[in-house]
């Protein structure tokens, strides 16, 4: 494990779970898994398992960087990002800082919002992805099988098979219409794109400079920061010019060297209140209930309270959360489409939400 390394994303905002996540407290930072644990903390128990608190570095906006370090355990690196450029650059620049320490380093790139509760499945495929990446100089990906069609993912079309659950991916493809998925669902060779990689430093690094070599060569000097402060400065002068692009636009889809591994592990990208609430306990009417809250002669609704009391009265299939001095109140059918309300409160008022 001595050159493995892990990559932990932790700046997105999770607007789907607003008025419970905000700003200064995203979805990330909520206390969504198990236990009452947040998925930061869950996350960072699975890159500890697979890496030395030492090699292990945090990735998030500026201002949650306090936030972040509270709740990683001794060792971890936190690093700021001065402005957020999506995932092709960060994980460029985390590929350059693995180098500096290990000419041989691979390692692992873990969004911070994503449930996983079988921790030693996870173990193993992932120690699998870094044996496959390692010999083969392959970039590894994770397809999920999907349990249903869903139209918030995008998804990936397996290939040629290589190996025992490993293939070459064909096609990345856009998020679908409803059904469409359908149509991938029942063909059985589409699955959903993790977002969980795998591959060496200078793997991901020589494809970015293939494809993208205006975000390589500035990202690569990087390499020289001698500690986690130097790397943090380097950040900041080189990052904010960067165009912000996701690995999948800028390398995946078009490297010739990438593949899909299928995890055993379960997975679940929590995505919506309606996400959330299928792992929750329901009452005899098929309500979840969280926090300050009560459900009376309802039907199939979900009602959160933190801060207040939130109650539903006579209702059926809707959302009820009062949070942070705001509620929302929506059809089920309709949490995939929350962030709606965050976008026009801000068209309103200009400010965050």
């Amino acid at each position: 494990m001595h050159d493995h390394f892990v990559l932990v994303l932790a700046g997105g905002r999770g607007e789907r779970f607003w008025p419970w996540s905000r700003p200064q407290r995203p979805k990330q930072l909520l206390p969504l898994a198990p236990g009452g644990r947040t998925l930061l903390a869950a996350t960072l128990e699975r890159a500890l398992a697979l890496a030395p608190a030492a090699q292990v570095l945090v990735l998030t906006a500026h201002d949650l960087v306090n936030a972040v370090r509270d709740q990683c355990p001794a060792g971890v690196a936190v690093v700021g990002e001065p402005v957020g450029r999506n995932t092709a650059p960060a994980i460029g620049a985390a590929a350059a800082f693995f180098m500096a320490r290990s000419s041989r380093a691979a390692f692992a790139v873990m969004p911070s919002d994503h449930l996983i509760e079988d921790l030693e499945g996870f173990r193993t495929d992932l120690s699998r992805g870094f044996e496959v990446a390692q010999r083969d100089r392959v970039l590894v990906t994770f397809g999920i099988r999907p349990g249903h069609p869903e139209t918030n993912f995008g998804y990936l079309r397996r290939g040629a098979p290589l190996a025992d659950r490993l293939h070459r991916v064909a096609e990345f493809t856009e998020k679908p219409a409803l059904e469409r998925a359908r149509e991938w669902v029942a063909g059985g060779e589409h699955f959903w794109n993790s977002g969980i990689f795998v591959w060496g430093a200078a793997a991901i690094l020589d494809a970015l400079e293939a494809t993208r070599p205006d975000l390589a060569s500035p990202l690569r000097t990087l390499g020289s920061a001698t500690d986690v402060a130097a790397f943090e400065r380097g950040l900041a002068t080189v990052l904010p010019p960067l165009e912000s692009i996701s690995i999948d636009y800028a390398v995946l889809e078009r490297a010739p060297n990438v593949v899909m591994l299928e995890p055993r592990f379960d997975w679940d990208d929590l995505g919506s209140w309606s996400a959330w609430a299928r792992r929750q306990p329901r009452d005899g009417r098929g309500n979840v209930t969280f926090g300050d809250a009560v459900a009376v002669d309802s039907d199939g609704c979900i009602v959160v309270g933190e801060g207040g009391t939130a109650a539903a009265l006579g209702l059926r299939d809707t959302v009820v959360v009062n949070a942070g001095g705001a509620t929302l109140c929506c059809p089920i059918d309709r949490t995939n489409q929350v962030r709606r309300v965050g976008e026009a409160l801000r068209a309103r008022t200009g400010a965050t939400s």
